[in-house]
């Protein structure tokens, strides 16, 4: 995606947007409140994302009629910078996080902390955050995740 700078500008001095692919469970869970993990990417994810500069990308964000694991792939690829939410411990996400990571794609890494993670991604930093979603939590969150979003983008 592109913005233009200004309208007399030329096609290559288009500014690019990046973009944030956000790695989370996207179907309600068992064992969390109706419609959580989409309250967490609206109110927490997505806020930190746009002020940092990115623009935040969900799977289910596309609309278009084709298989959805190709657009999943395609954006674990091409965008950014990824959010992974990795709470839950949920199949999906630690498959498209091992994509992610085996190409060394620059990912930062957010729980609940809920579960702990799994032995292989315990030595990650990660920015916690809690899952009540309270305002004054969230604020605060917010904050570190568009921090460490900035400091990966410049690692």
């Amino acid at each position: 995606m592109t913005a233009k700078k200004n309208e007399n500008q030329s096609s290559e001095e288009q500014v690019k947007i990046k973009t944030c692919f956000v790695i989370m469970p996207i179907a309600d869970h068992p064992d969390y409140d109706v419609g959580h993990f989409t309250r967490v990417y609206e109110h927490l994810i997505k806020p930190a994302c746009l002020a940092a500069g990115y623009q935040p990308i969900r799977a289910d964000d596309s609309k278009a009629s084709h298989m959805i694991m190709f657009d999943i792939l395609k954006k674990i690829m091409d965008c950014d910078m990824a959010i992974c939410d990795l709470s839950s411990k949920n199949a999906n996400v630690f498959y498209e996080l091992g994509l992610r990571q085996a190409f060394n794609k620059k990912t930062i890494l957010i729980t609940d902390g809920r579960d702990k993670p799994p032995f292989d991604l315990a030595g990650f930093r990660y920015v916690p955050y809690s899952q009540s979603l309270r305002v004054d939590t969230v604020n605060i969150e917010i904050k570190l995740i568009q921090e460490m979003l900035t400091e990966t983008e410049s690692a």
